[in-house]
């Protein structure tokens, strides 16, 4: 944003001839807000002049030079009519339009007609413009938080604190005007023809609305032409270019409406109707939606409020009356309109950063202080019409002993009254029990969005004590153990995924993908809703990643027979009304020769890692619809579950692959698995007395799981060391049993085991396994 040094200094009770720009820059980006750069700007009135046009033609115009009086022919343009006053640049023989690049701007635009005494014509005028000037470029990013600042008062307000001088009163600006104030609509007056109704309050809380019946249409003056060209604001006429002026000057936009071009004489400050046209005065024609606030007469849109105004109802050359309004508006609605349409005006720039909700009368006062200035010939209705509820000051109450613990810093009572006087702030003090209290009322232009609370106060004294004066004092950092168990489970899993089961990790949405479900033919249940999706196909957030890892798969298996990938997310669900957000591990082992065994040796193989002895029980129900139901299982830890594992069912095989490969496919929880600790292991002597080993090999209901003889063994008999399964298989024919093999150790840790005891422990083994229907083979 760009400032006018010479504007600054119309607010403060200064002369600007006597700063030090530099050092006024510097003190600025340390206290307020990053300055981009600064330039001197002089106006070279030895190549400007007035003109004044003589002649207009189908292809060029003649102008007169009073200062040099000689005729020069132009190239056409719209806006020049017989005996209007433009500015041109010679060069001697030759000339051309003046532009604001000329008047010191950036923007190449060509400068309007111009309201020019006939006495100061000949050149006289030179005298009466401001010759120098300094412009400064802020950064908008630093004043994003302020909304004060994005007008020249605002600034002038900081500039005159740093400098220690008095900032004028705003009366000093304005015209003394009534003002009649309505909850959200006021009717029709004698004076005044207009119903205005604010229909949604929560989108535009306040508006204020003048009515001029008659207003002499003026061009442009040269001293604001300068002013506003130098800023790169361009200027149009004199009715338009005041309201410009106002928004630069107070930091709030506005609008002047051609009276009567409002036909029905009834405004309201609505929502658009999705679908209505609206041409705006740069050309386009938009569409509006029912999010975007529009201004209203008899229903049909005449402006995209906060935004721009509407051509049919804009100001021209012909217009009489005039109908002024000035609103405070949402800012997140406001924001979205622009960013919807593509408008990002310097209004809506203003109207986003959440304004002083009271100054929007004074941008009315502050228009008809400039228009009678400018010696505009007008008429208004007797009063000001104000909608909305006038707001309230906020006052913060703070301690003195806790401005200067939070500054670090012993700093006088007396100074951090001076400090938050000049910036606008109104301060109370007190003493109770020897404790100095401040009630600080903060002004609205610093309550809306940057004031809220005690150490908004303590930046306010800071920065205007300067941080560079602060005590630097390295910060405290008390160190404590750190319980790291959770960090080193996580990197040793993913480390044995990755490496000892070479398993590529995937990085997944949060989101179920909906394309997904449909083809899996699954639908989730107690799962979380999202309020806003970011799209149709993502409503939902997950209570699985197997859809994830089976589209990897798919996604993949044209270009591979051998998959294996895992993810380490988080799954949601519903528990009643709270949300239960949980880790969880999730793998998928895919190949043509992969079977349910395979993959479970595969996956004890990371439980062994980490030294869980994990159960494999028969999964009773399948609530997943790619999960086979005969070759799933439940992971069971000390009676808890802890996940589920089995082989992905035929059905969902064509999805996978067209080569029919196979898949085994987990889940884990992976909270729990991160709260486990493995038991303290400590050393037991090795026994000193040999080991008997048999082999047991049994034809068994298919029912029967080998973890679970394997359990079964072990209680029959402490001496009975460890059970291990060697082999298993199947046939058709057999249909429900299955063959297998277990491998058997026994020891004696006291004595050496004869025969007759090995035997009695054997006869025990054999008899337990026929009563669970095994055939001894």
């Amino acid at each position: 944003m760009k400032i006018s040094l010479n504007w600054i200094f119309d607010h403060i009770k200064g002369d600007v001839s006597g700063v030090d720009v530099k050092q006024l820059v510097n003190k600025f980006i340390c206290t307020t807000a990053e300055i981009e750069a600064w330039r001197k700007v002089t106006l070279a009135t030895d190549a400007l002049t007035v003109a004044q046009v003589k002649n207009v033609a189908s292809d060029a115009i003649t102008v007169y030079c009073y200062e040099h009086g000689k005729e020069y022919v132009l190239p056409k343009r719209n806006d020049a009519v017989i005996g209007a006053c433009l500015m041109i640049a010679h060069n001697g023989s030759a000339a051309q339009w003046a532009t604001s690049v000329m008047l010191g701007g950036t923007k190449d635009m060509l400068l309007p007609v111009l309201d020019v005494p006939e006495s100061l014509r000949a050149g006289g005028w030179k005298s009466c413009v401001e010759l120098d000037d300094y412009i400064i470029e802020v950064d908008n990013k630093s004043i994003n938080n302020r909304p004060d600042l994005w007008g020249h008062r605002g600034l002038a307000r900081e500039i005159a604190a740093l400098l220690n001088v008095e900032l004028r009163p705003l009366d000093e600006f304005v015209a003394q005007k009534d003002i009649v104030t309505h909850q959200s609509s006021a009717q029709v007056t004698h004076d005044n023809p207009f119903e205005i109704t604010i229909q949604d309050t929560q989108v535009c809380d306040r508006f204020a609305a003048l009515y001029i019946p008659s207003v002499t249409p003026t061009a442009s003056r040269l001293n604001m032409v300068i002013r506003l060209s130098r800023l790169d604001s361009r200027a149009i006429d004199l009715l338009v270019d005041i309201t410009n002026y106002v928004m630069l000057d107070l930091g709030q936009p506005m609008h002047a409406f051609d009276a009567d071009a409002l036909q029905s004489k009834k405004i309201t400050i609505q929502q658009a109707q999705a679908g209505d046209r609206l041409l705006l005065l740069d050309g386009e024609n938009i569409t509006l939606t029912s999010h975007d606030i529009v201004i209203a007469d008899g229903g049909k849109p005449v402006s995209l409020a906060g935004i721009m105004g509407g051509a049919q109802t804009g100001i021209s050359p012909l217009t009489q009356s005039i109908l002024l309004e000035s609103a405070h508006f949402d800012a997140t609605t406001i924001r979205r309109s622009s960013a919807r349409h593509k408008k990002r005006t310097e209004a809506s720039m203003r109207f986003e950063k959440n304004l002083d909700p009271h100054q929007n009368v004074d941008a009315i006062t502050r228009y008809l202080f400039l228009l009678n200035a400018a010696h505009v010939s007008y008429k208004t209705s007797n009063s000001i019409i104000s909608l909305g509820n006038v707001p309230q000051p906020k006052t913060i109450t703070v301690q003195h002993a806790f401005i200067e613990s939070r500054l670090g810093i012993v700093i006088k009572p007396e100074r951090v009254v001076t400090i938050l006087e000049k910036i606008g702030f109104n301060v109370t003090q007190s003493t109770e029990h020897e404790a100095i209290e401040y009630n600080i009322l903060v002004p609205t232009f610093r309550a809306t969005k940057d004031v809220k609370i005690p150490e908004d106060i303590v930046e306010e004294v800071g920065r205007y004590i300067g941080y560079d004066s602060l005590p630097r004092v390295m910060p405290a950092i008390q160190l404590r153990p750190s319980d790291l168990h959770a960090a080193y489970t996580t990197r040793a899993i993913k480390r044995f995924l990755s490496y000892g089961l070479m398993m590529h990790e995937l990085y997944g949405y949060s989101f179920f993908d909906e394309s997904v479900l449909r083809d899996l033919a699954w639908q989730p249940t107690d799962f979380v809703e999202i309020t806003n999706p970011i799209s149709e196909n993502y409503t939902r957030l997950l209570t699985t990643l197997q859809p994830h890892l089976l589209k990897a798969v798919a996604d993949n298996s044209i270009h591979h027979t051998a998959l294996r990938f895992y993810e380490w997310g988080r799954v949601w669900h519903m528990h009643g009304d709270d949300i239960i957000e949980q880790k969880s591990l999730s793998g998928i082992l895919f190949s043509l020769d992969m079977d349910f065994y395979s993959g479970k040796a595969l996956l004890l193989r990371m439980f062994d890692l980490i030294h869980m002895d994990v159960t494999w029980k028969p999964y009773e129900r399948v609530d997943y619809s790619w999960l086979s139901a005969h070759q799933t299982a439940t992971l069971m830890h000390d009676g808890n579950i802890i996940g589920v594992a089995g082989m992905v069912d035929e059905s969902v095989k064509p999805y996978l692959s067209a080569t029919n490969g196979a898949a085994f496919i987990f889940e884990l929880n992976a909270d729990y698995l991160l709260r486990y600790k493995r038991p303290l292991v400590r050393f037991e002597p090795l026994s000193k007395y040999p080991t008997v080993r048999r082999d047991v090999s049994m034809l068994i209901s298919a029912e029967i799981s080998a973890d679970a003889l394997i359990l079964l063994i072990k209680e029959i008999d402490q001496r009975i060391q460890e059970v291990t399964l060697i082999d298993f298989f199947s046939k058709s024919e057999w249909k429900d049993k299955k063959a297998i093999t277990l491998h058997v150790q026994l020891c004696d840790k006291e004595k050496t085991l004869v025969a007759d005891e090995v035997e009695h422990i054997w006869a025990r083994v054999i008899a337990q396994l026929q009563q669970q229907g095994a055939v001894i083979r």
